[in-house]
This record gives C-alpha cells, structure tokens and sequence, in this order.
C-alpha cells in the first residue's frame, strides 16, 4: 500500500514536468481502524489514507504522514508542526475551534456490542448493567451524558483498547460493550459479539486543519477538499464507494453453498458431541485463569498506587505481602520480609503495641484503626493505621491486612491551626479596642470584650444580629441613619476601606457613643465582609 502511494505520487510529478511546484503537506494521523491504522514500523493506511492520496495526486500534494497518539496529533496541529490532523469528528474539530473542511468523509456513530444473552433495544435497556468502554472513545461521554440526562443507572468500567472491551463482555463480567460504528467485529472472531441496534452521537468525519497555516492557506485547501470530496460523492461509480467497500465492506462475499454448510453442520454437530464436555472445561478453566489474572493484575495496580503503607500477615503474624510504599519506607525489599515475623526482622524493636492490636483484629473480627509514631527514620513521623481482618475460604479470619497514611504533615498543621487560633483569642481579648467582624450582610460574627462593654451588650446579644440596627441606626442628631449611607456597608458590602474620627455608635441602653472608628474589608467570596476597629473619640 506504501509503495502503490509514492509510485503514484512519482507518476504525478512526472506528469507535471514540475516536480519543484509540488506542495508539501504533513498530516497527523492517529490508529482509528479502518478509517486509519497505524502499523509498529509507523506505516499508515486505512480509508482517510486512501482518499488523501486520491486528492493529493490530483492537486501535486506530497503528503507527509505523522503517526501520533490522540493527544499529541492534537499538540503538533497547534504548535503548526503538522497541517492537517485526520481523523477527527466536526464536533471535536468546534470544541477545539480548529478550522476543517465542510464536506464530511464520513459518518461515524457510537454502537453497543453485547454477548447475545441479554436483549438490549434502546437505552432504557441498559438500567442496572454494567458497560465497558474505551476511556478515550469519544462517544463514551456521550453516552454517559445521555444516561445522567433520562436518569438510567449505569455501572461505567474504563478500559484501554478495544481488544479488552470485547473480553470483558465476551467473559461475562459486564453486560454490554461501547464501540464505534466503523470497529470491525470480523477482526476479532475469538469474540462472538454481535451489534445492538443502540446507536448515539453521530459523528462526522473531517479534516482538521492548523491555525498556524494561516487564513487564506487553509481556505485553499478547505476550498479543495470539499471540491474534490462533492465530485467523488456525486459519483456512484468513483473511488470514493470503491474504497467504502474495500474498507468497510463485507471482508469474505463468497457464498458457501448449501449442500456444504449441511456437511459442515453435521461434522460440528459430531465433534460437539465427541469433545463437548472437554470444550466446557477449557472453557471455564479459561474464565477462571482470565478472571484470576484480571483480579492479581487490579490488586497489583491498586497496591502500586496506593498512597500509603500495605501490608497482608498470617495469623501466625507473618509477612504475606508488602507494597512499594512498605519498602520504601522501612528500607526493605519485599523478598527480605516474606515469610518472616516483625520480631525476626526487627529484634531490637518494641512492637509490643502493634502485636496487640492485630491479635485483636484476629479474635474479634473487626477493624482497629489508630495513631502510630514511626520512629525509625532520621525525622519521627505519625501513621494513621487500619487494620482489618481478611477471611479465608472457609470464611473464618486467616490474615491480617494493614494499611496506613503518613498524617505528620495533617497534625502539625492543626497543632500549628490550634497555636494561631489561641495567639488569636489572646490578641482579641487583651485589646484595648473594641473590634467586631461583620460578614457580607451586616451582622456581627465576633466581637472581644472591649467592644461588648463599650456597646452595653453580652457576646449572644450581639453576635448574629445585623451591627448597624443594634449600633449605628441613628445620626447624634437623632435622626434616622440609612445603612446604605454609613462607610460600615461600604466596606462589608463593596470592599472600600473606611476611617472616622466623628462617629456615633448607640449603647444598648440607648445612649449615644462618640466613637473614632476604622473599617477594613476582608475577602469573602462575593460579599467581602470587615473588621471594625473603634475606641471612645478624644475630646476636642
């Protein structure tokens, strides 16, 4: 396929008599089979392929094929170190506001793949199942939004190729599998599937094209894209339906005939019926292995991720398992520990404590959570500890398992919280002055006992209630006082900082305060909030 392309770009060049005119254009191409496949050598082919080659042989293009993951065919069009990018959907082409021709090259959908032993004919269908998908397939979010939309409970398991799709749903441990309408079931026969009559989220395919190119450059090439793209569709006999059938036709049109499906239906027929039990037993004992990998190589993941420490014991309190983090912290590899005691490991340690509590796990079945100081290391560091029974196959408690998260950092923190908080109070209550906060409405959220004595209020009366109403509701000439008008609204509401020396606040026996007072807006969402600062007013 290769060489047909540069045999027939050479041919192009020949014919021009201009090879120096030729133009040349670097495509971005991701595997999306069979619109494009990208062999492990990075040879492309695939339908998008073809029809490019179509195009730039007639327009003198030399295309320069990129092989790239999804992600980084779309980092090279916007660095400009690719042209175009194909395959993509026009949908994704608009969320990304890349320019792409308006002519589609075709029409992809998503589609749901089931096993054959349960009858899904719509979306409602899929309440209570469990679907796998590719974690990158685009309809997957499509998919997943259409059940939030119509509130159908579906379990969502992501995966990374669709090779795992199709096991998962051929094993049994899901009901039913996501694909895109080009995926070719015939390529994996290992997997009697079949296709749903569940489809969602068309999508069309074009051509994506780099900002980098410039304006006019890419309206060229848009312009004869879509030229040569409405010929070649208008045209039931041009390549285009030719390369359709090659691609996405029936792979095998040669018709068995029928006295032969006879002889081959009985021969079947006699081998079920010769090794059929055999054929059972492989095939459970294939389910089984496939279901026992599948768990060791989750467990192993889980284990290689995990944050904190990991630990599985006997009941004889020997080490079973220990994960990465285990090794790292304690400075041991997991072949040094296995099959030995902590007291084996650790002679001149006083694990006396620990020992305790996973005997407790042992005897009474339940989990033990507490706070343990590691002093093993050059800086003594605390781990919130877990530990949990682990039952064997007769159900009784036969291990012990232990997990743990390194809290050093969360405990200085709240002791250091704790310390600032204090240092706060003490600050606020020794003032001489009288300090109130007030949030975003008004009221007041704290006040220190220099402004409750000043105000002639206890800490209940005035906490929680709006400030200006108990203090500042009237002018000294008694006169009512709009809280619009007062610099306290303006800093609690709009964020201005205040100061006045001439103020009046009210006692809450109803006399009027001559009062100096400051006002500093704290940052609060929308509705910023303030601090207010106030002492008795020097006599003029």
């Amino acid at each position: 396929m290769m060489l047909e392309r540069y045999l027939l770009l050479l041919i192009l060049l020949v014919l021009t008599g201009s090879p120096l005119a030729a133009e040349s254009v670097r495509v971005g191409i991701h595997a999306k089979p069979p619109l494009s496949l990208v062999d492990g050598q990075g040879a492309v082919q695939g339908f998008v392929v073809d029809l490019l080659d179509l195009i730039a042989a007639e327009e003198g293009w030399v295309l320069e094929y990129v092989p790239c993951r999804w992600d980084e065919c779309n980092q090279l069009l916007a660095l400009g170190e690719v042209d175009m990018l194909t395959p993509i959907s026009s949908n994704e082409a608009k969320q990304r506001r890349l320019e792409y021709n308006r002519e589609s090259l075709y029409v992809n959908w998503g589609q749901i793949v089931m096993a054959g032993k349960d009858v899904i004919k719509s979306p409602l269908d899929l309440a209570d199942k469990t679907v796998v998908a590719l974690s990158s397939d685009p309809h997957f979010a499509d998919l997943k939004e259409l059940a939030a939309r119509f509130d159908i409970n579906v379990r969502f398991l992501e995966v990374g190729d669709y090779e795992s799709v199709l096991a998962w749903v051929d094993h049994g441990p899901v009901d039913a599998g996501l694909v895109p309408r080009t995926f070719d079931l015939a390529g994996f026969r290992q997997f009697p599937l079949i296709k749903s009559s569940v489809i969602f989220n068309p999508a069309e395919i074009r051509i994506a094209l780099s900002p980098l190119n410039g304006q006019i450059a890419n309206a060229k090439r848009i312009q004869r894209l879509d030229y040569h793209m409405t010929r070649l569709k208008g045209d039931r006999a041009s390549a285009f339906y030719r390369l359709q059938e090659h691609w996405f036709g029936d792979k095998d049109p040669q018709e068995i005939p029928e006295w032969l499906r006879w002889v081959l239906l009985i021969l079947l027929l006699l081998l079920l019926l010769l090794v059929g039990g055999v054929m059972v037993l492989r095939r459970q004992v294939r389910l089984q292995t496939g279901e026992i990998r599948e768990m060791n190589e989750r467990f192993a993941a889980f284990m290689r991720y995990l944050p904190g420490i990991a630990y599985m014991k006997s009941a004889s309190g020997r080490y079973l398992f220990v994960n990465p983090v285990w090794e790292r912290t304690n400075h041991l590899s997991e072949a040094a520990v296995l099959g030995l005691s902590a007291a084996e490991i650790w002679p001149e340690r006083d694990l006396a404590e620990r020992e305790r509590e996973e005997h407790k796990v042992l005897e009474a079945g339940q989990v033990v959570e507490s706070v343990e100081v590691h002093p093993w290391s050059d800086r003594p560091s605390q781990w919130q500890m877990i530990r949990f029974p682990i039952a064997g196959l007769s159900g009784e408690t036969e291990m012990v398992g232990g997990i743990g998260l390194d809290v050093t950092a969360q405990i200085e923190t709240a002791r250091e919280l704790s310390h600032l908080h204090q240092q706060l109070q003490l600050l606020l209550e020794s003032a001489g002055d009288g300090i109130c906060g007030l949030n975003g409405a008004g009221r007041c959220t704290f006040a220190n006992p220099a402004a409750l004595e000043m105000l002639g209020y206890t800490r209940n009366e005035l906490t929680g209630c709006k400030f200006h109403d108990l203090v500042q509701h009237t002018r000294a000439d008694e006169t009512p006082y709009p809280e619009e008008e007062s610099p306290l609204y303006n800093a609690y509401r709009q964020g201005r900082r205040a100061h006045v020396e001439d103020g009046v606040f009210w006692h809450g026996e109803g006399a009027p305060l001559a009062v100096e007072y400051s006002a500093y807006p704290i940052a609060n969402g929308d509705m910023p909030g303030a601090v207010v600062i106030f002492r008795p007013a020097r006599a003029s």
